[in-house]
């Protein structure tokens, strides 16, 4: 998630453009990140020191983690964690960026404080990002909502990760009073709280993606079967945090999904937006929590 996140920042501030970013994400797909990389994203080793213990492995039949730890770099625990964390999506695609001359090795530390400074984000909010686990990213984006609203988000986007798009990553949320939309899939979750969930998107392209990757070609065909899916999503998802919630003796039942494929509004007091790019579109997840909400159509 992380990979993708930061790298359509990297892009909006003109640091990559579109072709050098589909040269990265092809390369990542081949990728097995070396410790050296690792080591240096973790701030175990300096730039200087991973190099050093490159040109020591032409030299010897070793490998770097037993070389880091002769030459007093790295300790046996270190090289343990470091080998656990090969395969993590962003240290993939910074690997690839670095191999494909397209970022040096020693600008993603300048980097990443750039993007940590502009959007406030804590050192430790970048390092629990950089796990790229769902779990440890959404609560950094939601932190001032009440419990079951992190529950919320966290489980939608964990369903679209496992069965839509692993890529699946998510931008800063906000509050309107009201959000226009093109399309619309909602349901409400009445009981010991009163929640709106819904999926606002495109009525066409970026619902169709998102659809057939969810239910399958064969069953979307067009906008009703699009926005049928994405209740039948959403239905999915209202279901696992019903089931979770019911675990701290909270009680929601779910009404039946409905789908909206006319441009309309929806408003309230406090709506709030959590944007997400799925199969390369941006969608709107809008919550409403014990508050009162309207759809206006037309």
């Amino acid at each position: 998630m992380f990979d993708r996140l930061f790298a359509d920042y990297l892009v909006k501030t003109g640091r990559l453009n579109c072709d050098q970013l589909d040269r990265i994400y092809q390369d990542q797909q081949k990728k097995y990140v070396r410790l050296g990389v690792i080591a240096v994203s973790e701030k175990l080793m300096t730039v200087e020191e991973v190099e050093e213990v490159n040109q020591l492995q032409a030299l010897y039949d070793k490998r770097f983690g037993d070389i880091a730890v002769s030459e007093g770099y790295l300790n046996e625990e270190q090289v343990s964690r470091l080998l656990a964390l090969q395969g993590n999506p962003f240290l993939t695609f910074m690997q690839a960026a670095i191999d494909s001359d397209i970022i040096g090795a020693g600008e993603f530390d300048d980097l990443l404080k750039e993007f940590q400074k502009e959007n406030n984000f804590t050192l430790m909010n970048i390092e629990e990002m950089k796990s790229c686990q769902v779990d440890r990213i959404v609560p950094i984006f939601v932190y001032k909502e009440p419990e079951l609203v992190k529950k919320l988000c966290g489980v939608m986007i964990r369903t679209v990760s496992r069965l839509i798009d692993n890529h699946v990553f998510i931008r800063k949320p906000y509050v309107e009073k009201s959000v226009d939309f093109e399309a619309l899939a909602r349901q409400e979750l009445n009981g010991d709280h009163h929640i709106l969930t819904a999926i606002a998107g495109d009525a066409d392209d970026g619902m169709m993606k998102v659809a057939v990757a969810f239910a399958g070609a064969e069953n979307v065909s067009d906008r009703d079967d699009s926005l049928d899916a994405l209740c039948e999503l959403i239905n999915c998802v209202n279901g696992l945090l019903a089931t979770e919630a019911s675990n701290d003796d909270v009680d929601v039942d779910m009404d039946a999904p409905m789908a909206e494929g006319n441009k309309g509004k929806v408003r309230g007091e406090n709506v709030l937006v959590l944007p997400f790019v799925a199969c390369g579109r941006e969608f709107k997840m809008l919550i409403t929590y014990d508050e009162d909400y309207e759809v206006v159509v037309g």
